[in-house]
């Protein structure tokens, strides 16, 4: 079920996060002076866009009954993809700019890992509400069977 794996990645994603702030604040430190906001900023997106959406679904009484099938571990993958690709664009951008230059080609982290992330999310929301959906459905079909068979009359047999 979803609550497993929601409490597994929020653990994951806060030790990621106190990996992150550690590291720059020591990248800072060596910088000899120099300092870069995307690397001083960057335990912020595995702490916004990890850790407490994580630990949020991971709270939800929805969560203990949706299966994790396909469509969510996609929607996850892809959403856990693009939070690593912003992240990664981050330190790299720090990096680049405490080393007094520059490169066009870090914007793309932001681009893929932006796409990564909006595609992961709706993929999951969906699987996650239809999965919902058919938790609910299964839990109302065995509610009615149990109630057939309360109320099932033995003496309708021999008519």
């Amino acid at each position: 079920m979803c609550d497993k794996v929601f409490r597994r990645h929020w653990k994951i994603w806060a030790g990621v996060t106190v990996f992150v702030g550690i590291f720059s604040a020591v990248y800072e430190h060596y910088g000899r002076g120099i300092y870069s906001k995307p690397m001083i900023y960057a335990f912020s997106i595995p702490l916004l866009f990890g850790f407490l959406p994580a630990l949020v679904l991971s709270r939800k009484e929805e969560a203990k009954v949706v299966p994790y099938a396909n469509g969510v571990r996609l929607g996850i993958n892809l959403f856990c993809a693009g939070v690593a690709a912003l992240l990664m664009g981050s330190i790299a951008t720090g990096v680049v700019e405490i080393y007094g230059t520059t490169n066009r080609l870090l914007k793309y982290y932001t681009i893929v890992g932006g796409i990564l992330v909006i595609v992961g999310a709706i993929t999951g929301s969906i699987a996650y509400s239809y999965g919902i959906s058919d938790a609910q459905a299964k839990e109302e079909e065995e509610y009615r069977s149990q109630f057939e068979e309360e109320n099932y009359d033995e003496s309708e047999d021999y008519l």
